[in-house]
């Protein structure tokens, strides 16, 4: 059952790389959301404790803008959740200035879902250590 799974929220664009997402991380409750307001609405409704979140988001899917006011917007709604952001290959600037913004780590393209499925389970894993605490 859905309830039983950790809920974790992918906020991506491409149809493609979230369908591969989805399939990668088959033991969540995945939810999915494709711009900063689904990803709001998404927050909302099911407080996800981790959010894998790609930077280039639409209106602005070739620059990080759009993927900056979402990271800080998820994390004024929920300052506990674990946000991993993704960003383009050799993005290292952007993704150093994601975490300085709060989010939890950061992945750079392409996909390789070994090692994102390692980063998601890291992060649950904190997650419960500070709930415990």
């Amino acid at each position: 059952m859905a309830e039983d799974k950790p809920k974790l929220l992918i906020v991506e664009d491409d149809p493609g790389l979230q369908k591969q997402l989805k399939w990668c991380f088959h033991d969540y409750e995945v939810i999915a959301a494709v711009d900063r307001d689904s990803a709001v609405t998404a927050i909302r409704r099911h407080e996800p404790p981790i959010i894998l979140q790609d930077l280039g988001l639409p209106p602005d899917a070739e620059g990080v803008a759009e993927g900056f006011a979402c990271l800080l917007e998820t994390l004024k709604l929920t300052p506990h959740a674990k946000v991993i952001v993704v960003t383009g290959q050799l993005d290292t600037q952007n993704a150093v200035r994601a975490v300085g913004m709060g989010a939890y780590d950061f992945y750079q393209k392409p996909v390789d879902t070994d090692v994102l499925r390692l980063l998601v389970q890291r992060a649950f894993h904190i997650h419960g250590l500070e709930e415990q605490n």
